[in-house]
């Protein structure tokens, strides 16, 4: 078999990886790159493929930096299916329409503001092409084998967020895994991450394969966050991503007020269109999560969701205390940025940065300490405190993914990194050829490799 990492390689974003074995051509993964200008560019560039040749599409999961491409590989001619686990195809839904939506509205602002350097601005793609894109949907379950050509295909479950997956690709000779985003071994409404099976080769994520998570728990900083709020009459803005990190965030902030630990009157709004749709999602699988799902469903009647712009809008004339948890998690985009424009000049309020920060973004410039961060064409001063913490993170830290890697059931002969940026990726794989004494590459993008390791001890 051969891989060509044509996304996910020296970024956390953009996933793409082609398998090759014989005449199959199968992606894995078919994401949006976020951050750096220039990665960004690279969305409105054609895959250097032909991809009317590939047979199939396998989705890990529903982020976008990991289905955002979708609608534009299907404008480029891609026909075939597109297999994922059933949670993740009733998401990748929600946000391939949610993500057109939000790229038309921000063309159209920027047309009507005239902050852009196109003229007229257009968006990556729209309704239509999600439309065209939905159809080819097609969901597999945990664990059940199917087939594309020669190659055999299953699902695990990878524990990131709903219906995630570890992918194993397999031919007559050779067997890989794609660990997919991994998650943590505590999660709040996730179950661990199951142990890797036997494989010749693992491409495996690399995000926080140069850190350790903080030892303060989720639960104990939003309490304290959310006292502070409470007493201070503040507002505590969380930028975060609309699927996962909103909802472990949600649940935990209701466990609190169910154990009187923060105040109940303190208003929750959570303000993303697509919001109550992921957690009625949430709701719908409760086999996939370690929690009550009905109670979770019952409780959440207690956050006010946002709907409408205008909602959105009056919402910035508000005073604290409240809390706002919006899209997106790194503020690229989305209603957060006028949140952020109404409340991160003044000094009472909060930005609590409850995910990782792509090199580039928003997000990352602020946890990095900038004062002032261009949004809609205009500077906005940033005198709000500041936290930046990754116990909330959804994915594993170095110790979790070296102890996920040495549970493999049988040591694979060759590792690959992505997902991950350079340095991170580079002290995880020093750290595995030390330990684990396995042969670990770091890919550069648009590289290919063949894997010619063969089945057996």
């Amino acid at each position: 078999m051969n891989i060509t990492f044509l996304g996910g390689a020296g970024t956390v974003t953009g996933s793409k990886f082609l398998v090759t074995s014989g005449d199959d051509q199968i992606l894995v993964d078919c994401g949006l790159f976020q951050g750096l200008k220039q990665l960004r560019l690279l969305n409105w560039e054609k895959l250097n493929i032909d991809v009317k040749k590939l047979k199939a599409v396998i989705l890990t999961h529903a982020h976008l930096d990991h289905c955002g491409y979708l609608p534009l590989l299907v404008a480029q001619g891609f026909t075939g299916p597109i297999y994922c686990t059933p949670p993740t195809l009733d998401i990748t839904k929600v946000i391939l329409e949610d993500s057109a939506k939000i790229q038309i509205e921000e063309a159209d602002f920027a047309n009507k503001k005239h902050f852009s350097k196109h003229t007229p601005a257009k968006p990556l793609y729209d309704l239509e092409d999600v439309k065209r894109t939905l159809p080819l949907l097609k969901a597999i379950d945990f664990y059940s084998k199917f087939s594309v050509g020669s190659l055999e295909i299953q699902f695990q479950s990878s524990a990131h967020i709903l219906g995630a997956a570890s992918v194993y690709i397999s031919n007559e000779t050779q067997r890989l895994l794609f660990s997919g985003d991994i998650g943590r071994y505590q999660d709040p409404l996730m179950p661990a991450p199951l142990p890797p099976g036997e494989a010749d080769c693992i491409i495996m994520e690399s995000t926080y394969g140069d850190r350790v998570h903080d030892s303060v728990t989720s639960f104990e900083q939003l309490k304290k966050l959310l006292g502070d709020c409470w007493r201070r009459k503040s507002v505590l803005l969380i930028p975060a991503f609309a699927l996962g990190r909103a909802q472990n965030l949600i649940y935990e902030i209701l466990q609190l007020k169910n154990l009187g630990l923060v105040a109940e009157e303190l208003p929750i709004y959570f303000n993303t269109p697509m919001g109550s749709q992921i957690c009625e999602i949430y709701c719908k699988y409760p086999d996939y999560l370690r929690i009550n799902a009905a109670k979770f469903a019952a409780d959440i009647s207690r956050i006010n969701f946002i709907r409408s712009a205008e909602e959105s809008r009056l919402l910035n004339e508000k005073q604290g205390p409240m809390v706002i948890i919006a899209a997106s998690g790194m503020l690229t985009g989305g209603r957060v940025l006028h949140h952020l424009k109404a409340f991160a000049e003044n000094s009472n309020n909060t930005i609590l940065l409850a995910g990782f920060q792509a090199v580039g973004t928003r997000g990352w410039s602020i946890a990095s300490g900038a004062k002032q961060v261009k949004v809609h064409g205009n500077f906005v001063n940033v005198n709000a405190q500041i936290i930046q913490s990754d116990c909330f993170s959804a994915h594993a830290d170095k110790p979790e993914l070296l102890f996920w890697l040495s549970q493999a059931g049988r040591k694979p002969k060759k590792v690959f990194l992505v997902h991950g940026e350079p340095a991170a990726s580079d002290e995880l794989r020093k750290s595995i050829e030390r330990d684990l004494k396995i042969e670990t590459i770091v890919p550069l993008l648009n590289t290919s490799y063949n894997i010619e390791v063969t089945t057996g001890p």
